[in-house]
């Protein structure tokens, strides 16, 4: 007679499957877009069995064109890591930081690269400001902070946490918002004129991931 087998060889191995769309979002910010972002569901709650997070966020990375090389380089070390990543799937977070001929030039790097240039002019806090109002001239940074403290009843300053919890059930209105201001500048030749924003394009991706990847377990 042959040898038995031990029971555990027939057990599966664990199979690992990448999280499909994958999502590098590169930050000038330290705090403030980095917190936001991993607010969102598809960050956190994937479920096991994949390779890897849903969601890789890099804060802190710099200004305008040193938030593209440092993409590209996390981008290239991921590949790597996990196996093919598309250009598409990195998301690079500007604002305008009073410079805008540095915006331009890093919203040009990154689309040369493929990337998705995601900014705001002036600053990130216009895309909150926008769960609330419509804004269509450009204020002062610290009337988004004295706004935004209004709103919420809260005392807001640029590096507040938890802001996505803060700002979710108004998030349509943002949305709508933003796009309806996109618009209307893109009809007139300004999309880097303050104030603007794209933000609610990374933040549509992420929400349709998240409903993606729910309809797929609720039919499994």
């Amino acid at each position: 007679m042959g040898k038995k087998r031990d029971s555990s060889s027939y057990k599966r191995k664990k199979k690992y499957i990448r999280p499909s769309p994958f999502f590098i979002i590169v930050c000038e910010g330290k705090v403030t877009e980095p917190d936001y972002f991993k607010g969102f569901p598809y960050y956190g709650k994937l479920g096991t069995g994949y390779s890897h997070a849903a969601v890789h966020i890099v804060p802190n990375a710099g200004q305008h064109e040193a938030v593209v090389a440092k993409a590209y380089e996390v981008w290239k070390d991921l590949n790597n890591k996990y196996g093919t990543i598309s250009p598409a799937e990195v998301w690079c977070v500007f604002d305008c930081d009073g410079d805008p001929d540095g915006l331009n030039r890093a919203i040009q790097a990154a689309r040369s690269k493929k990337f998705n240039a995601i900014y705001s002019v002036q600053c990130f806090e216009l895309w909150y400001l926008l769960h609330f109002q419509m804004v269509t001239g450009a204020i002062k940074k610290t009337e988004y902070d004295k706004r935004l403290s209004e709103y919420l009843s809260i005392d807001y300053t640029h590096g507040t946490k938890g802001m996505y919890a803060l700002l979710k059930e108004h998030q349509n209105n943002a949305i709508r918002a933003a796009r309806q201001l996109w618009e209307q500048k893109a009809k007139m030749g300004e999309l880097q004129s303050d104030p603007i924003t794209n933000v609610y394009l990374l933040v549509e991706a992420l929400n349709s991931a998240y409903d993606r990847l729910r309809n797929r377990q609720s039919i499994k």
